[in-house]
């Protein structure tokens, strides 16, 4: 990976979330087939299993390229495009509405709509009526020109207009909202070699086909084809809104080529800057980020927190796990003074949390961290890796739940780790303080751990490699009701600073386990 930002999701607003909800992400050039418009035809989530299981025997053939007219949009012709709320699929009616984004510029990637209902799939066929064009000027195009991605708007916080709830745009990114949240960070369907220091593949879903739910608040089932030159896969989304909005999904890929290193359920997200890390930063505001740790429940019920960083260089972090409970990246900070933007509002960017379904196995969970110089940049991403790499001619099945939330995904009673603070460190003198020395600050919530006190004070277990730890202590937070930390780490050799602390009671912990890695200043 010769630009370590060329594999991540790159953020560019295309105009406000409010105006367009549009978003281009450094998109490949490789993408998979379109056809014509088909009559209509019988679906069901097993058909497009065996239609993917008998594309990936065929050699990939990516799309032709879009009129000429349509390809040279510019960044300022797709703001003003925007799609009439009133030609929505749907429109009219209670509950799900589905708009389309316009393809051009950045969006080079066709992807074709169906619509479900009584197992009878129709295809959405590209109509100019369906937009507003605000000036630009474009010639009519084919009904089979296709679109970008969809949006999904639903009447999350009331029985007003439906809001935007869930956006497909861009390789197999999607966001979704939750109530009272804004967009923050995204999803996808599948990561291929990310991280590794060699060019990423971006598999994208080149259709979809979406049920039409019974009642106004039914699941939303989005069902998907993703298509890449080494896979080909078969999805499917049941959507449910709650104050929680939840993604139930599964996936059957069949490999067409060996693949090192497969990335299930990745998540992407943005750490521009925080408490914990802002060196070179010159802003105003205390914090900018979409989230701020990551968060990893063990199969064994460890459950761990990782601050967030924005590295001088690529990072990869790997925690191995066996049968993991679950995985996420969190925005815990949920007071708007701790990001002081009126404009982003960073304290209502959801958290994004997932959970397996069945046995997943021997692996691990995967965060890479990549430099940044601002905030429209995407430069975290998490994912699980299976142990054993994927041979060409595999069937790999996979199932899990997404949930988008502004509240915590699980409830264990243990200490959250509510923040992390960095800072010089050692003692003042005449002559300043040493500059090799920083002082990290801990503050846990309270535990609420079966059979343990609340009142208790608890074990500080510490561990400090490739570095000193000195000057450790454990007080209580009267302020929040939980527990501060403080010491100072003086690093040594060259290698990074690995820290690891918890809170314990009789050998058991009652906080999560905090890590960190500290580089050399």
């Amino acid at each position: 990976m010769s630009d370590p930002r060329a594999s991540a999701t790159t953020r560019r607003v295309f105009g406000s979330l409010a105006a367009s909800a549009l978003w281009a992400w450094g998109i490949p050039t490789t993408y998979a087939r379109t056809a014509a418009p088909d009559e209509p035809q019988p679906f069901s989530f097993e058909r497009l299993v065996e239609r993917a299981r008998m594309e990936a025997a065929e050699p990939y053939v990516p799309p032709p390229d879009l009129p000429r007219a349509v390809a040279r949009l510019s960044f300022e012709d797709l703001v003003r495009i925007r799609f009439r709320p009133e030609r929505a699929i749907w429109a009219g009616t209670d509950g799900y509405r589905l708009q389309l984004v316009h393809l051009g510029g950045y969006l080079q990637a066709p992807v074709r709509l169906f619509t479900v209902q009584d197992g009878i799939a129709r295809e959405v066929l590209y109509d100019p009526e369906m937009f507003d064009f605000g000036g630009v000027e474009l010639e009519p195009q084919p009904p089979q020109l296709g679109f970008a991605g969809l949006r999904v708007h639903y009447p999350l916080d009331g029985p007003e207009d439906p809001e935007p709830l869930l956006i497909f745009l861009g390789a197999s990114y999607f966001r979704a909202r939750a109530r009272g949240a804004r967009y923050g960070l995204a999803a996808r369907g599948l990561a291929l070699e990310t991280g590794l220091g060699r060019p990423e593949e971006f598999p994208r879903f080149s259709s979809f086909w979406i049920e039409r739910p019974d009642g106004p608040t039914d699941p939303l089932t989005i069902h998907a084809l993703l298509e890449s030159p080494s896979v080909v896969g078969a999805y499917r989304f049941v959507v449910s809104v709650r104050d929680a909005t939840l993604m139930d999904t599964d996936a059957s890929l069949f490999f067409r080529s060996d693949v090192q290193q497969v990335g299930i359920a990745p998540l992407t997200s943005m750490y521009y800057f925080g408490a914990n890390d802002r060196v070179g930063v010159d802003d105003w505001r205390p914090a900018a980020h979409d989230s701020a740790l990551l968060s990893a429940w063990r199969g064994s019920g460890e459950l761990i927190a990782r601050p967030l960083v924005n590295p001088s260089e690529l990072r990869l972090s790997v925690f191995v796990d066996e049968n993991p409970r679950g995985f996420g990246l969190l925005q815990r900070d949920r007071d708007f003074q701790a990001y002081r933007d009126l404009a982003a509002r960073y304290e209502l960017r959801p958290n994004l949390w997932v959970q397996p379904k069945g046995q997943w196995g021997a692996g691990s969970v995967r965060l890479i961290e990549i430099p940044t110089p601002d905030e429209t940049n995407d430069n975290i991403v998490a994912f699980w890796t299976p142990e054993a790499p994927v041979a060409a001619g595999r069937e790999l099945r996979t199932a899990y739940t997404l949930r988008w939330s502004l509240d915590e995904p699980i409830s264990t009673g243990l200490a959250p780790v509510r923040g992390t603070f960095i800072g010089a460190g050692g003692p003042l003198g005449a002559d300043g303080r040493d500059r090799a020395v920083r002082r990290i600050v801990i503050d846990f919530g309270a535990f609420d751990v079966e059979g343990v006190p609340a009142d208790l004070w608890p074990d500080l277990v510490l561990e400090c490699n490739n570095g000193t730890c000195a000057n450790a202590t454990l007080e209580r937070n009267g302020l929040t009701g939980g527990w501060r930390v403080v010491l100072d780490v003086r690093p040594e050799g060259r290698d990074a600073v690995e820290l690891r602390g918890l809170l314990a009671h009789a050998g058991r912990p009652v906080s999560e386990t905090w890590l960190y890695r500290l580089d050399r200043s």
